[in-house]
């Protein structure tokens, strides 16, 4: 079986006024502004329903903006934006994988499916 991770992600930018957060959420906070790798969209997508992550982000305005790539091709990136009901997903470079550019996807099952169309469409362009 392959184990090279599909997706990578990590903190792009801060956007707002960071809120105090817990030191679990620092700890996260700290690995995010890594490069993390998940083997499959679902893992990614549980990850960004999890209350570990909801708690780092917080229910209000947006501050925080990760980027979401390809493993094997950098390049290939989508913005991941946590709001208060869900994550934005943004294709700022507008491949057409995700339907109108961005979408808000509010369930680890929507966000699974939208990540792996993406995946897909860009990795077989």
């Amino acid at each position: 079986m392959d184990e090279t991770p599909l997706l990578t992600m990590t903190k792009s930018r801060i956007v707002g006024e960071q809120p105090v957060i817990s030191k679990e959420s620092q700890a996260l906070f700290e690995t995010l502004s890594g490069l993390c790798s998940f083997h499959s969209c679902e893992d990614l997508a549980s990850f960004l329903f999890t209350d570990m992550f909801r708690n780092l982000v917080g229910e209000g305005e947006p501050w925080i903006i990760f980027e979401i790539g390809v493993y094997k091709d950098h390049t290939k990136t989508i913005e991941s934006i946590p709001v208060h009901d869900g994550i934005t997903l943004a294709d700022g470079a507008m491949t057409g994988g995700i339907s109108g550019n961005v979408t808000v996807v509010k369930s680890q099952a929507e966000c699974t499916e939208t990540l792996s169309f993406w995946h897909n469409y860009v990795t077989n362009e």
